[in-house]
């Protein structure tokens, strides 16, 4: 399981960048195991993509189905570290994922989602009560992550 960093608990531009990193990370695990609650955890409650993982993903894994693959890896996590209006903060990152095959339970491959590019996405997070939480993370092209 994915350990936050102390650095990502501090209210500062490093902390909101390794905040961002480590939020990946708890998405890799919940590919790789369907376990989405320290994800769930830092996230805000109206978060798209969680939602997203919590009806497709994790499902999956049941019934004897699973995933190989998924990790996610930063390539690059940058802020400006500017409040907006609304009282978020945005991190821009580089992040590739690892290949995601899904297998059934007779051990046959269902989908292999092959491998993909490093895209860039938006993580837009609030700091309150000690500690940051993704509101949203979406591919800079506006489509979930």
């Amino acid at each position: 399981m994915p350990v936050l960093p102390a650095k990502a608990r501090e209210f500062s531009k490093a902390g909101l960048e390794a905040f961002a990193t480590y939020w990946y990370s708890t998405l890799g695990y919940a590919f790789e195991t369907g376990d989405s609650k320290p994800m769930m955890a830092i996230s805000d409650p109206a978060c798209k993509t969680c939602a997203a993982m919590e009806s497709s993903v994790i499902p999956w894994h049941s019934e004897g189905r699973w995933i190989v693959g998924g990790q996610m890896f930063v390539l690059s996590a940058k802020t400006t570290f500017t409040q907006m209006p609304d009282s978020t903060y945005q991190v821009i990152t580089l992040v590739r994922q690892q290949q995601v095959k899904y297998f059934r339970s007779d051990k046959s491959l269902s989908e292999d989602m092959g491998a993909k590019p490093s895209v860039a996405d938006i993580v837009v997070a609030t700091y309150a009560g000690g500690q940051w939480r993704a509101r949203t993370v979406e591919h800079l092209n506006g489509n979930t992550a």
